[in-house]
């Protein structure tokens, strides 16, 4: 005798149990018709809705035989038997159902399992879509901005490059110019050398003396009411202006100009103008603004320090090796050479140049 457990409870199961109908048998898991029903109930899902079919057509089949066995005479019929082929075909029949039903219900939570996979790969893709183009617009949202800030910085380079160039072409201009009339000062300096005297006329009778007109002081006048007009316009606000006066006082040699160019030297805030002042302080040669270029040596751009450094060795004839990218420490230095230099030499570079006295 074979003795079968509920699958569900756990429990034996008589022989009783599946001829009342209160036992069923699937396959090889036999139940009890109660557990049967609360499995398929509590788990749901298609082949526990199979489970709670067979439990409920095995609930009515037992309350059928139960019917029958109230109803039924008291000599009970004869029990047909039934064949052991027909209870074969029967237990075949059983288990190709639950084998459909099986794969039935693999292939459909394969196909959910693919549709998930499905829509979950979806929706990564699109979100890491998302994620990626937010990403290059941001890099191209900076890449915009720090090319913008380029290209700002580069134009402003380019004007400051256009500007010096400017400058600078006016000053090789002016400095033509001034070799130019350098040129034609020698020329005529040596023709007037070549000249023969002139003979004085013979005097037939006396004439009262009667004072010529100069004409040098009228010469002197009209350079000295343009120094005068050179002067003014070192106060202009357009420092364009103020770098052409310094030229044009460089080139009249306006000696008396000096405090205006050492003013400009020192407090302008172009540094074209205050390169200007430096270069024409040199051209002048002038004595009393040695101090002011010695100053100047350190100033805070370094054109300006060269140039004070060539008007320095124009003046004075000194030269102590200051060029141009030197650090502040070793401009201080050299600064220090210069005051020690100039204190012992003053008077003598003042003799030389005629410079002895006051301001001119």
């Amino acid at each position: 005798m074979e003795i079968r457990f509920c699958t569900v409870c756990n429990e034996s199961i008589p022989d009783g149990e599946f001829d009342a109908g209160r036992a069923i048998v699937s396959g090889d898991r036999a139940q009890h018709v109660s557990c049967a029903l609360q499995r398929s109930v509590r788990m749901g899902g298609a082949r526990s809705w199979l489970t709670f079919g067979l439990a409920l057509a095995a609930a009515v089949i037992s309350t059928y035989l139960l019917v029958l066995k109230v109803n039924e005479p008291k000599e009970p019929p004869k029990m047909v038997e039934v064949p052991e082929v027909v209870e074969q075909r029967l237990a075949d029949a059983l288990r190709e159902t639950e084998t459909r039903l099986d794969a039935a219900i693999s292939d459909s939570g394969r196909g959910m399992k693919e549709e998930f996979q499905k829509s979950l790969e979806t929706r990564l893709t699109r979100h890491g879509a998302t994620v990626r183009d937010a990403t290059v617009e941001a890099m191209d949202e900076l890449l915009r901005i720090g090319s913008d800030k380029l290209d700002s910085r580069i134009r402003s380079n380019n004007e400051m490059i256009l500007k010096i160039h400017q400058r600078m072409a006016d000053i090789v201009d002016w400095k033509i110019s001034i070799q130019r009339e350098a040129e034609q000062l020698r020329r005529d300096l040596e023709a007037a050398k070549e000249r023969q005297p002139v003979e004085a006329p013979a005097v037939t009778e006396e004439q009262p003396d009667v004072p010529a007109e100069p004409s040098q002081p009228a010469i002197d006048e009209a350079r000295e009411k343009e120094i005068d007009r050179w002067i003014k316009r070192l106060r202009d606000a357009d420092e364009d202006i103020v770098f052409s006066a310094t030229i044009e006082l460089a080139r009249l040699k306006a000696l008396r100009a000096t405090p205006h160019l050492v003013d400009v030297l020192k407090k302008h805030k172009d540094f074209y103008a205050r390169l200007g002042a430096a270069t024409a302080l040199g051209e002048i040669q002038s004595v009393e603004s040695v101090p002011a270029l010695i100053e100047a040596l350190n100033d805070r751009d370094d054109l300006v320090r060269t140039a004070a450094s060539e008007a320095l060795h124009r003046i004075t004839g000194q030269d102590f090796n200051f060029v141009s990218g030197l650090t502040k420490n070793e401009r201080i230095r050299i600064q220090k050479k210069w005051r020690a230099w100039w204190k012992d030499h003053e008077t003598e570079v003042r003799t030389r140049l005629d410079q002895a006295g006051a301001r001119k």
